[in-house]
């Protein structure tokens, strides 16, 4: 039998672990959703980046509670349509100059990118309200918080 920790040391090693993972998400999420569709000619492929996200996800459920997670499982999900949406664009067209989307599918990229913005502005706001962190928030990327 184990015995637990005294003086709220198990609740600071939670805290002390959502403070790595919750920015790790955060991070990971800005990651996909700067993704190039392409970078000169070649096709991105967006699965590492996905990967990456879906892995500090996993393990962060472990820690959050039902509105957390409901964030998370939101952030995910805009994440998955974020990448198939790049796969769509990949192989319906081909880059265009300096390996910008073709201007047929330049708002399916946009709606994406901007799904996905706000599914990390919510989490973002949940796993600050849940490690108790007020104040204004703003991506050390320049993105303006959503409203």
């Amino acid at each position: 039998m184990t015995t637990g920790l005294d003086d709220g040391a198990e609740d600071y090693l939670v805290l002390q672990r959502k403070g790595q993972l919750f920015p790790a998400i955060t991070l990971a999420a800005y990651r996909l959703h700067r993704l190039a569709v392409w970078r000169d000619r070649a096709a991105v492929d967006p699965t590492p980046a996905f990967i990456a996200l879906e892995d500090a996800v996993v393990q962060a459920t472990f820690f959050g509670d039902e509105l957390l997670n409901g964030r998370l499982d939101d952030l995910l999900a805009a994440a998955r349509s974020f990448v198939d949406t790049v796969r769509t664009i990949q192989g319906a067209s081909r880059p265009g100059f300096g390996g910008a989307v073709e201007e047929y599918h330049r708002g399916d990229d946009d709606a994406a990118r901007r799904r996905l913005q706000d599914a990390i502005e919510c989490f973002v706001a949940a796993a600050r309200a849940d490690l108790r962190i007020a104040g204004p928030w703003r991506s050390a990327f320049g993105d303006a918080p959503a409203p």
